[in-house]
């Protein structure tokens, strides 16, 4: 059984979600349940849940910023799920740059949580690793290196080699030559891999972005070309990969 924490400021859903929804039968049990965000921060700081599952708009602070803080408290390793009424692209992508792999809509019916958890719990039952294997990066043990990886899995629509070195205040091609001494790879090659993984999270995701979503968040400016690289990575295009991930866990 995994442990969650749910947030919302609506009483009726609050208590819906925490006191009548079977988590049993999905392998959860609700470890606390808070109508804002700061008496939620109040338990993280004390405690610790496998699962946070929180609307957006809240009081004192947001949801967001809510899974933001949460994701830096020590030895954090909570996956984050957000349900809001908001269908707005730009909090779904704040809400990945937060590290949330699944965004539900309210009002979410039965099914489509019980799919989310579904995955979640998979993710769970594999990891040790964390959230579906994929956008977690591996350490190598030297600070130049390990900020650049986080940089790159933070800031994919955005960051190139020569921002990251001008960041760190160092020159690009020491970079370059640092970068694929620690990681055997060099860093496009590197950053497309992560780009392709952190597709293939977001096409699981019951979030259903579309293609453009997804290339824009990358930072990709043509669809098409983001469709080319994921059918060369998996073998599959991203329509088809969807398919087969939603069937899977059907």
């Amino acid at each position: 059984m995994y442990s969650l924490v749910i947030v919302d400021d609506e009483e009726e859903l609050l208590n819906g979600l925490s006191r009548n929804f079977p988590w049993e039968k999905l392998g959860f049990f609700v470890a606390g349940s808070f109508s804002n965000a700061r008496d939620a921060l109040g338990f993280f700081n004390t405690s610790s849940s496998d699962v946070l599952l929180t609307d957006i708009r809240l009081p004192f602070m947001s949801g967001l910023q809510l899974i933001d803080t949460v994701s830096h408290l020590p030895d954090n390793k909570t996956l984050f799920c957000v349900i809001s009424a908001y269908n707005d692209f730009s909090y779904a992508q704040e809400a990945i740059r937060q590290g949330v792999k699944y965004y539900l809509l309210k009002p979410a019916s039965f099914s489509e949580i019980e799919k989310a958890f579904n995955l979640i719990k998979k993710t769970l039952d594999h990891s040790s690793l964390s959230v579906c294997p994929s956008t977690d990066v591996a350490l190598t043990n030297n600070p130049l290196v390990d900020e650049t990886l986080s940089l790159m899995n933070k800031y994919m629509d955005t960051c190139s080699l020569q921002s990251i070195a001008t960041s760190l205040g160092i020159n690009d091609s020491y970079l370059s030559r640092l970068f694929k001494e620690k990681t055997g790879k060099n860093f496009q090659e590197y950053f497309l891999k992560l780009k392709m993984r952190k597709a293939a999270d977001l096409l699981k995701s019951p979030a259903n972005l579309s293609n453009n979503e997804i290339a824009h968040m990358l930072g990709y400016n043509d669809v098409q070309n983001f469709c080319r690289s994921f059918k060369k990575e998996f073998n599959a295009t991203p329509k088809e990969f969807r398919k087969k991930a939603v069937a899977s866990c059907c």
